[in-house]
């Protein structure tokens, strides 16, 4: 029978898990689809209709994502482009994000229960990982396989285990490097501070690891692979994984200072009427490392360390690299929070005053991050004035299709297709659209453009085919993403046929 003490560790860690999967999985298709999540659900149904795999080292990311969500496509009865449901898609993001608070679980033992306990609170409630865990994109699934990396490089764990978490991490998204390379730094760095830079040293603990560093090293490429190749039938994917590295085109627009996500965790902003700070979980993890650093550091101190220079390090990696965006962070924010419930590491050694600073901070992170959650995934979940909904499509341009279904309801003896898009920058629109099977995308208007029945022209077109259109369609303003609005065009007699039959 278990003893009341162990009853209630038990239902604390039911209790956050629970948090972490209604938090990711409730009513998960309600925000309209973000652009790069429609980019992503079409390479899937591209790879899944094709058979193969298809990766495009200048644009794709790792194989991982679509490889997956085709396994859940096909366990829902959604096998092509226009069956695919946003619902389905983001389940595999909603999983990634829930495993993600399990992690601490498994490595209890060694973080320690109320440690461990903590992490893994942080994690479920995080704005920033919530968030991200219910939109269909890599970066989930690089958060779930790099902290498990992370923590199977701390604890030593068997390099096979090791070696396929990188080599997940590999297979989901290039910017692995940046954390591979922190990590080797940041163990670097720990071997310095213990006074061991002598090559002799160097040499020994070579001879002493090399065989385990060659498995870790083997099963990390034979798993990235395994993705890239499509099981070892297209051995060009390989090839690709590499040259990414060279090659990979990264969009314009998303320059940012280098204050950005400092600006983004450590300052309190009010927007929306909420107020956005993750600062308490970086209290709690500085106070991780003051204790780490200290005279009288806890048991756990060398992997407190190691935690806190790879989180500096990636810090300073993704503020340097101009290309910034908030999901960008998830992985090292990840660490952030592991790296907060250490400050629970040797608690009972601790005075009063900051035993009481610890709870009291602890509290107000778990509370804090689980309110703005809430906000960020509720009335705030496709609005510019939520920091972590980045470009979000508007609810407007969702609304085109059932809009367009009706009006062709309406008009049994004509067809509303074919329908144009002309301009660049267009996605989600091919999302929105997909049901139509006649829908034609120029960067420029084509010549018979007046004889379309529905024309939508992105910004930097819609004035010359307003007036191209003056005298044959009427025009309806639309709102496609932030900042991003979209001209819509109906040929007048369907718009007269729509007008007598909804004057609304």
């Amino acid at each position: 029978m278990l003893s009341r003490f162990h009853f209630g560790v038990a239902l604390c860690w039911v209790s956050i898990l629970a948090a972490a999967v209604f938090l990711r999985f409730e009513d998960l298709a309600s925000r309209p689809i973000h652009a790069d999540e429609a980019t992503g659900a079409r390479i899937t149904a591209q790879r899944m209709e094709s058979g193969g795999t298809g990766f495009d080292p200048m644009h794709y990311h790792g194989p991982t994502q679509s490889r997956f969500a085709m396994t859940i496509c096909h366990w829902r009865g959604e096998n092509s482009w226009r069956e695919m449901s946003k619902g389905t898609l983001r389940i595999l993001p909603a999983i990634a994000g829930s495993l993600l608070v399990l992690l601490p679980f498994f490595c209890r033992k060694r973080i320690g229960e109320a440690s461990a306990l903590l992490a893994a609170a942080l994690l479920a409630g995080s704005p920033l990982l919530v968030y991200y865990s219910r939109m269909f994109i890599h970066e989930m699934l690089l958060t779930l396989f790099g902290l498990a990396a992370m923590l199977a490089l701390a604890y030593r764990a068997p390099a096979l285990i090791t070696g396929t978490c990188i080599g997940l991490m590999f297979a989901t998204k290039e910017t692995f490097i940046i954390s591979l390379i922190a990590w080797s730094a940041a163990g670097g760095l720990l071997l310095l501070e213990e006074g061991r830079p002598q090559w002799a040293s160097i040499r020994a603990l070579w001879n002493q690891h090399r065989i385990s560093i060659a498995l870790a090293a083997s099963s990390a490429l034979l798993t990235a692979a395994f993705f890239y190749t499509d099981a070892f039938r297209e051995a060009r994917g390989m090839f690709d994984a590499i040259r990414t590295f060279f090659v990979y085109e990264t969009a314009g627009g998303h320059d940012k200072p280098i204050g950005y996500y400092a600006k983004l965790f450590a300052l309190p902003v009010k927007s929306g009427g909420t107020w956005w700070f993750g600062t308490p979980v970086i209290l709690l993890a500085a106070t991780a490392c003051i204790h780490a650093f200290g005279k009288n550091p806890p048991p756990q101190a060398r992997v407190i360390r190691f935690i806190a220079i790879s989180v500096i390090l990636h810090a300073l990696a993704y503020s340097v690299i101009r290309y910034k965006n908030p999901w960008l962070a998830c992985l090292p924010w990840a660490q952030l929070c592991v790296l907060a419930g250490f400050s629970l590491a040797g608690f009972s050694n601790r005075s009063k005053a900051t035993k009481a600073w610890i709870v009291a901070i602890a509290a107000i992170a778990i509370v804090t991050q689980t309110v703005q959650s809430r906000h960020a995934t509720g009335r705030l979940a496709s609005d510019e004035r939520n920091p972590f909904a980045y470009v979000p499509t508007r609810q407007d341009i969702e609304d085109l299709e059932p809009w367009l279904k009706k009006l062709q309801a309406i008009a049994p003896g004509q067809s509303i297709e074919p329908i144009a898009v002309i301009g660049n920058g267009y996605w989600p629109l091919p999302w929105v659209l997909r049901s139509f099977e006649n829908t034609g995308y120029w960067q420029n208007p084509p010549p018979n453009l007046a004889a379309m029945p529905i024309v939508l022209a992105m910004p930097e077109h819609a004035a010359s085919v307003a007036k191209e259109l003056e005298a044959t369609h009427q025009p309806l303003p639309r709102g496609l993403r932030s900042g991003v609005p979209v001209m819509l065009f109906v040929k007048r007699d369907l718009w007269q046929l729509w007008m007598q039959h909804d004057p609304r």
